[in-house]
């Protein structure tokens, strides 16, 4: 599909979304204490989601040079994204105070704050909190005000390029028969797109950092209304992040998802790729006990085909989902290799920094380019004309290299 842009006196004329050839590598880590910084900066991955805590801790945290150091001294330039939960509060981090709950685990009413809620069964030490309370925002995200000490700015001073938001789906247990119901449906969803746009802003504006990247994880469709259509609140969502992540599309550890399932997955993710999104899919499909097994070839060679064909960025985990190891496989028995050799194409020509060329990074470029920025100065000689226009033309019809 060609597009036209009348720029002054000059017509664009490019084609968009430009098609990537090589197949992304991403990382999930979130046990970084099993592993060393070594480890971290010789992955040959492009992206890599990391707990940026050794033990929940702000004593035990990556600093900054170390994770300059694992984006950039590498075999390959890596993205690199910290996980955050949003929607669950952990009593391993320095913001839980243990004398919030009683010896069953159950907030104690009168001095647990009002935004902590019940125990996650299935994960110790987890509690769902009332996201959408501005005291709970305040602690795990901060102020315009400050001071800059949330686990939040923590992350944005350490130099992450980016986020990886979990349990945006918390807005289906508070407004569910299957969780607690205290909001409506489409008030949980409402609040939840504000959080993750008011996440976006801290970053962006209120720290500077215009770079920073978004990616929920999980609750994907909260980009669908209670009538099951897209609508406003989906666009401010997607102006608010860069990417989204997915477990279990293919498979449910193991055993092949659902069909319906999948296919209800894939509607949704290919609508976050069609808005420019990046797509970042972890399935829990290598057996731990058993990693010689021909089965892991199977499914690995599966989901990577699947992954490569949707245009998404995948990771094969453990079984046990206790992201704990670098998980690489290939050469003899092997199909696939998992993280695929070589590093994925520098794209000069992506503004955006969302690994995709298209629309986005053209409008970048001519907003730039108007406002004199230096970003637009393609041929870095300080000014602005026709030569940078041609530049970053030839650099977006080029690709990736």
């Amino acid at each position: 599909m060609h597009r036209s842009f009348l720029f002054g006196s000059v017509l664009l004329m490019l084609t968009t979304p430009y098609a990537l050839g090589q197949r992304q590598d991403l990382l999930y880590v979130l046990q970084p204490d099993a592993m060393t910084v070594q480890q971290l900066i010789d992955a040959d991955v492009d992206w890599l989601i990391l707990e940026p805590t050794a033990d929940g801790s702000q004593a035990t945290a990556f600093t900054a040079q170390e994770i300059e150091q694992i984006r950039s001294d590498g075999p390959c330039p890596k993205k690199v994204l910290a996980y955050l939960s949003i929607g669950e509060a952990e009593s391993y981090r320095d913001y839980f105070d243990p004398g919030w709950i009683d010896d069953d685990n159950n907030p104690i009413p009168g001095v647990a704050p009002a935004w902590l809620g019940p125990t996650n069964p299935d994960w110790e030490g987890n509690f769902k909190v009332r996201y959408w309370m501005p005291q709970w925002q305040h602690l795990i995200v901060g102020t315009d005000a400050g001071p800059y000490t949330s686990p939040y700015d923590a992350i944005i001073d350490a130099g992450f390029d980016g986020v990886y938001l979990d349990i945006i789906d918390a807005f289906y247990f508070w407004s569910s028969p299957d969780g607690i119901v205290e909001r409506p449906r489409a008030q949980a969803r409402t609040e939840m797109i504000d959080f993750v746009e008011e996440i976006a802003r801290h970053a962006r504006v209120v720290r500077s950092d215009v770079d920073f990247l978004v990616f929920p994880q999980g609750g994907v469709d909260i980009i669908l209304n209670d009538n099951g259509e897209l609508d406003s609140e989906t666009a401010d969502y997607f102006a608010s992040i860069n990417g989204v992540g997915r477990e279990d599309v293919w498979y449910d550890e193991l055993a092949p998802q659902l069909p319906a399932q999948t296919s209800y997955a894939l509607d949704l993710l290919r609508t976050y790729k069609l808005n420019s999104k990046a797509v970042l899919v972890t399935d829990y499909i290598i057996n731990r006990n058993n990693q010689s097994a021909s089965e892991n070839n199977a499914r690995a060679s599966d989901f990577l085909a699947q992954v490569e064909a949707e245009g998404f960025i995948g990771y094969g985990a453990f079984n046990d989902r206790s992201l704990d190891a670098i998980v690489a496989f290939g050469g003899n028995g092997w199909d696939v290799n998992q993280p695929e050799p070589g590093c994925f194409p520098l794209c000069p020509a992506d503004l955006t920094g969302d690994g995709l060329l298209n629309f986005f990074d053209i409008s970048t470029f001519l907003s730039a380019f108007d406002a004199n920025d230096p970003v637009a100065d393609f041929t870095n000689d300080g000014l602005y004309n026709f030569f940078d226009v041609s530049a970053f033309l030839s650099s977006f019809n080029a690709g990736c290299r």
